[in-house]
């Protein structure tokens, strides 16, 4: 009996080629170690909006297919929706998909909806990020009653029962690829504070600015480097100038993937004041290349010797205090790995149409 399944995913946006390591990271990893470990299971991506030329391409051995979306706004993007739909459907008709796979509740969850109406096969929805809040408008006309939840953390499938009255049917978390063994200690990582993210107003890194300004008052002079572009940048530009601190923190603006890995291993303390995060794999990153962690209580977070939860600018400065003085073990920690994900994968594809 013929085992293989086939499945169709759909997402916003994915690696435009081998090199591109900062496209949805986790992503990658996963479908990655999905391949190595269950290459019965075929998926093809069809990516809306990037990369933003529209080309059909292979991608570690994947077969992917650029609409070229690039984000245009409604009713701009309906061409778009419009070709992926045509696409995945005339790839079912010479290769049939098992189910589609749809990554965020947005207009990747309605072309999957289309699709998989259409071909008869089960879908499943991944609420990925700020999908699951009920500020995204994509929820009110979702027709989401017969498709497969599935969340990245459980505080992820907690909002999304907020929003709509369903939890995620289950939960997946991004794993991680094994942790570099031989890291630096605690004292050969000159980089005090760290922070890294896109600079908007959810990742609030006015408050990385202000932990190293209050560290600054109480007699210490942290090292302070954030990495990530974003349109706050010229506010925390200007907030640097007004306290002082340009000596000591240091906007980075975007890296590539390795870069910020490596940035990482020089570093003591993430300090991540998002006020929502679904998942946070910058934890997973941080954590594995032996840092401490200092954030709110969102995504996988979870309180520990090496995590630290704070609500405030004063909570933020007095853990980031007491760890400098304290310091941990710089050993590398796997929160999850990239096995346990891709064997969840596995399982979800061979089983797409469960019942709840």
């Amino acid at each position: 009996m013929d085992t293989t399944r086939h499945i169709a995913l759909i997402t916003p946006g994915f690696p435009r080629d081998e090199e591109d390591t900062s496209c949805i990271p986790p992503l990658q990893i996963a479908l990655r170690r999905l391949r190595r470990r269950r290459p019965d299971i075929r998926i093809t991506v069809l990516a809306l909006h990037y990369p933003g030329a529209r080309r059909s391409y292979r991608w570690c051995g994947f077969e992917v297919v650029a609409a070229g979306g690039a984000n245009r706004p409604l009713p701009l993007r309906l061409p778009t929706l419009a070709r992926a739909w045509v696409a995945i459907r005339h790839r079912h008709d010479r290769d049939p998909f098992d189910a589609v796979h749809a990554l965020w509740l947005s207009d990747t969850a309605m072309v999957g909806w289309w699709s998989a109406r259409r071909m008869g096969v089960p879908l499943i929805a991944t609420v990925m990020g700020q999908d699951a809040r009920p500020s995204n408008r994509w929820l009110r006309v979702l027709p989401l009653g017969s498709a497969r939840l599935t969340a990245v953390s459980e505080r992820a499938s907690a909002e999304l029962d907020r929003s709509i009255g369903r939890k995620a049917d289950v939960v997946i978390p991004w794993g991680l690829d094994p942790a570099v063994e031989d890291l630096p200690e605690w004292d050969d990582r000159p980089i005090d504070l760290l922070g890294v993210g896109s600079l908007t107003e959810n990742k609030d890194f006015g408050v990385l600015v202000r932990t190293a300004a209050e560290l600054s008052r109480s007699g210490r002079r942290c090292r302070t480097v954030l990495i990530g572009e974003g349109p706050q940048r010229p506010a925390l530009e200007a907030l640097v100038s007004q306290l002082g601190l340009k000596d000591c923190v240091h906007l980075e603006g975007q890296l590539p993937r390795e870069e910020v890995l490596g940035r990482m291993r020089r570093a003591k303390i993430l300090i991540h004041p998002a006020r929502y995060e679904s998942f946070g794999f910058v934890f997973s990153e941080a954590l594995a290349n032996g840092m401490t962690v200092v954030s709110r209580p969102v995504g996988t977070a979870l309180p520990g010797e090496r995590w630290r939860l704070c609500n405030s600018v004063q909570g933020f400065a007095a853990a980031s205090g007491e760890t400098l003085d304290h310091p941990p073990d710089t050993r590398p920690l796997t929160v999850f790995s990239e096995d346990e994900t891709a064997d969840a994968l596995a399982v979800l594809y061979e089983n797409p149409g469960a019942s709840r």
